[in-house]
């Protein structure tokens, strides 16, 4: 007998690392489902591994509750994708018309692609004091942060304003367009996309607008 040498060792270790990572993976992909379909509070940790056939113990190497497992997702599908959404909005460099128009239709899909996810989101940090950082004013934070070259226009006290209306921004699409998924809300898109492109418009711009009639002298 002779103990394994290291060409034999190293394939079972990366047997056991890829076996533990799928393992990771259908545990988190069966919480998704399970959150989406019967809601987060009512989903157990006894529900998601009789999904998977393991134990309570393999779950906990895993994850220390259900609310890591939407902070994992909210991370890595949820904010990803919204955190380069702001970049590629900020990197418009304050175009409007159809360029602000074709943003803002994007932003519609990912809400429509992202419903379930958001509407599990929302339940947990409502009821769950863990998911702290995932709190609406952080997520704003990130989001305005994306943008700094808009940001950057301004310092000190109208920086301060112009993050905030920002932020306020975002604030009254996500919430207008998760009612309007969710059909709480109805009106045609076209109508909607019309109606927002005028407020983003004007609402980013309302700085300008407001420093350009103090610099004007009225004629009047």
């Amino acid at each position: 007998m002779h103990a394994d040498g290291p060409e034999e060792t190293e394939p079972r270790t990366s047997m056991r690392v890829k076996q533990k990572a799928m393992t990771r993976r259908l545990l988190r992909d069966a919480a998704v489902e399970l959150f989406a379909a019967k809601g987060y509070g009512p989903t157990t940790i006894d529900d998601i591994t009789s999904a998977v056939g393991v134990s309570r113990a393999t779950f906990y190497l895993h994850f220390e509750g259900k609310a890591r497992i939407v902070v994992e997702v909210y991370e890595q599908v949820v904010m990803a994708e919204t955190l380069e959404f702001y970049r590629r909005l900020d990197a418009l460099e304050g175009a409007g018309g159809e360029p602000l128009r074709q943003w803002l239709d994007t932003a519609i899909g990912f809400f429509e692609r992202h419903r379930d996810v958001l509407r599990f989101a929302a339940e947990a940090i409502s009821i769950d004091p863990g998911l702290e950082d995932l709190s609406a004013s952080k997520i704003l934070d990130r989001c305005a942060e994306a943008m700094p070259h808009y940001l950057g226009r301004w310092t000190g006290t109208d920086r301060e304003q112009a993050q905030l209306r920002l932020e306020l921004l975002i604030l009254q699409l996500s919430t207008f367009c998760r009612l309007w998924v969710d059909g709480h809300w109805p009106v045609k898109r076209d109508v909607m996309l019309d109606v927002l492109l005028d407020l983003w418009t004007h609402g980013l711009r309302a700085d300008d607008a407001g420093r350009d009639s103090l610099a004007t002298p009225s004629l009047s």
